[in-house]
């Protein structure tokens, strides 16, 4: 039994600071550049979209984006949670529209894994929330990283949610009942998502519209959103497509320069503002440029 036990090391946990200098300096860069073993713990596939990112007057650790194309913020800090850090995560959520929160740490204090489960338990259906401790461990010489995972979203609750969720269904009248959307906005809406419908149909592409609070998403199969028809802007319906990259990198041409438009770094999202129903440009454009990207194809960018 002593020469067996002799064989094996001591196993140690040290502080994050004798493994990185800081956490904003050192930490953040080293797990931008690490993301793999953040994301096996999770059981995410992730990928980075921005460090340092401006919120506001602010600036968020990590923008990341998961492998179902999803909004994911990172902040850590080293040592314990501390309510300046919570305040942080919650106010960056709400200024990407995260639908995944990552809250790093030494060490959580009871309080805070209270309150990352109620997040879970009562915010939106689609947002989570993660609690992640960072381990530095140590065996002899040799220290290795280590995140263990203290809070997660519990899958089966947010499905049943979800299913609630889908049972109480908007419409165009529920829109311009209870969130009092204008008559003209709405006439506007529905004739995009028609014009939208019969191009999608045309190309016989396998998605379908679905009506949130406020917007029409259509999805592609496994719900991924492809396109939007937004009515909550007032310089008009928001016709918006999902791009997998910046468009300085993509360097698409803009089908609609008669539009106003705008680009949604955190959602990657181009938008253009169609103020009425007389000014509906050829949907069918926006739908190539989807289904471009969305069929493995390339954009051309040489047009």
């Amino acid at each position: 039994m002593e020469g067996n036990a002799e064989r094996f090391g001591r196993l140690e946990r040290r502080p994050a600071r004798e493994g990185w200098r800081n956490e904003p300096g050192d930490f953040t860069p080293w797990l931008a550049d690490h993301l793999d073993l953040l994301g096996a713990e999770l059981r995410l596939a992730l990928s980075l979209q921005g460090r340092e990112h401006p919120v506001g007057r602010y600036f968020l650790d990590l923008l990341l984006q998961d492998g179902r194309g999803r909004v994911v913020i990172a902040e850590n800090q080293f040592e314990g949670t501390d309510h300046d850090h919570l305040g942080k995560l919650l106010t960056y959520c709400a200024g990407t529209k995260a639908e995944v929160a990552i809250w790093i740490a030494e060490s959580f204090t009871d309080e805070h894994v209270a309150a990352l489960q109620w997040l879970n338990d009562n915010t939106a259906v689609g947002i989570g929330f993660y609690g992640v401790e960072l381990e530095l461990l140590q065996i002899g010489e040799e220290r290795a990283p280590h995140f263990n995972v203290r809070v997660r979203p519990n899958e089966w609750v947010q499905r049943q949610r979800q299913a609630v969720a889908d049972r109480v269904e908007w419409s165009w009248e529920r829109y311009q009942d209870e969130l009092r959307t204008p008559v003209g906005r709405l006439e506007a809406a529905r004739q995009i998502l028609e014009s939208l419908e019969q191009s999608i149909g045309e190309r016989e592409l396998p998605w379908q519209a679905r009506f949130r609070k406020g917007y029409v998403s259509i999805q592609r199969p496994g719900d991924y959103m492809v396109l939007v028809v937004d009515l909550k802007f007032r310089a008009g319906v928001a016709l918006k497509v999902k791009l997998p990259d910046q468009l300085s990198t993509l360097g698409i041409p803009n089908p609609f320069p008669e539009l106003q438009s705008r680009w949604f770094d955190a959602n990657k999202e181009w938008a253009w503002f169609i103020p009425s129903a007389e000014q509906i440009p050829d949907v069918a454009e926006v739908v190539e440029l989807a289904a471009r990207f969305n069929k493995g194809e390339q954009i051309d960018t040489a047009q």
